[in-house]
């Protein structure tokens, strides 16, 4: 074997291989100090790709279990408000079982109407009132398609929370669901205009109107378009008025020949003669059996009202309950699926402390073994002097 004093071929293995293993320690070291497997991309470049999408999913999938809670809030806050509203329509309809007594004085009506007025007041300031922090989600400011919650962590997954409109004139229109009447033709057509058809004719037998269109206007108030299924949505204009329908609580039907009863409520009413003998009454006024079926018919009309709006408050929370189900179970969905890729990216970019220390325990150990072998090859050289002497 040749000896070479300028080139020292056993320092310099030395020198890589203790420069390898010092590499790999520092690699070891930093993977052990960070607890990540992968700190940059040429520790594995495509493990970074993989675990940076499962990141973006993780990520993605946290903001969206807090968007589905914020929809679950609001669901919530209006599914409290409108259990008020139903509570007091309860109250309001029992209010008006009690007014289909003719035996109650002026003074009992007028109790009555006080107590009926003032909760249909307070149903409709609950639906412009409640908020979600500014936003309003009882009222005409609630979007007919809801609330839309980005509920998953790509695109297109979403859900929506529909607190819907629960003011006064806004349940009324959703009786009358699919009711093509014309607000501005109500009048004529008030025997095809459902519930609150019914409820102008009562207010015209109670308020001894015998036009019409002045009755439409006194429910409904005179600025109104669109349909009666439109009624209180928003696009159309048009509100219940709360004073008319007190006025069926609170009026009795006039005894006099000057309440001349158009033919239409006549028949509309179609109990016993009325329809027919509706010359009669204009000239002699009404029987007192006739006043008690008209007394009984504005009375079934509130209480069929007072109903249908207990039905309507019913419908929104019942879809908001199933809302709040829905994304409750997304919540959990999300929760698992947060856990499960978690896991996946673990096995991708987190160190295995077991593996690793081995492998920095075997590193250190070759680290000596080439610190020790180098001094040993640097002192190579100087076999050569001894040639020299």
């Amino acid at each position: 074997m040749a000896l070479f004093v300028n080139t020292n071929v056993s320092a310099l293995n030395g020198q890589k291989n203790l420069m390898d293993v010092t590499s790999r320690m520092n690699s070891s070291f930093e993977k052990l100090s960070s607890g990540s497997r992968i700190n940059s991309a040429k520790d594995d470049a495509a493990g970074l790709q993989i675990s940076d999408r499962l990141t973006t999913q993780i990520t993605g999938l946290n903001q969206a279990n807090r968007n589905a809670n914020d929809g679950i809030s609001i669901a919530q806050i209006a599914e409290g408000a409108l259990s008020e509203v139903t509570t007091n329509v309860q109250r309001m309809r029992q209010l008006v079982v009690q007014g289909g007594n003719r035996t109650l004085s002026s003074d009992d009506r007028s109790a009555l109407a006080q107590e009926f007025t003032k909760l249909l007041d307070t149903n409709n300031d609950i639906a412009d009132r409640t908020a979600y922090g500014t936003t309003k989600i009882l009222n005409g400011d609630s979007p007919e398609a809801g609330f839309q919650i980005q509920s998953g962590a790509q695109a297109g997954e979403q859900d929506t929370v529909t607190t819907g409109n629960a003011e006064l004139a806004a349940l009324f229109g959703k009786m009358g669901e699919g009711n093509a009447t014309t607000m501005s033709d109500i009048s004529a057509n008030l025997n095809t205009a459902g519930e609150i058809g019914k409820v102008i004719q009562a207010y015209a037998v109670i308020a001894g109107e015998s036009d019409l269109g002045a009755a439409a206007d006194a429910v409904l108030g005179a600025d109104r378009e669109g349909t009666v299924a439109d009624l209180g949505g928003d696009n159309a204009k048009g509100t219940v008025n709360v004073s008319a329908l007190t006025e069926v609580l609170e009026g009795e039907v006039a005894n006099s020949g000057e309440f001349a009863v158009y033919s239409d409520i006549g028949a509309a009413l179609t109990v016993g003669t009325l329809a027919a003998d509706i010359g009669t009454v204009v000239s002699t006024g009404f029987t007192d059996a006739q006043i008690n079926t008209l007394h009984g018919f504005a009375t079934d009309t509130l209480l069929d009202a007072m109903s249908g709006l207990v039905t309507q408050v019913d419908k929104q929370r019942a879809k908001l309950g199933a809302e709040q189900n829905g994304l409750t179970s997304m919540v959990r969905s999300n929760t698992a699926a947060v856990v499960n890729v978690s896991d996946s990216r673990s096995r991708i970019m987190d160190t295995d402390f077991a593996s690793e220390t081995s492998e920095l325990t075997r590193n250190q150990i070759i680290q000596q073994a080439s610190t020790t072998i180098l001094s040993q090859a640097n002192q190579l050289p100087q076999t050569a002097l001894s040639l020299l002497r």
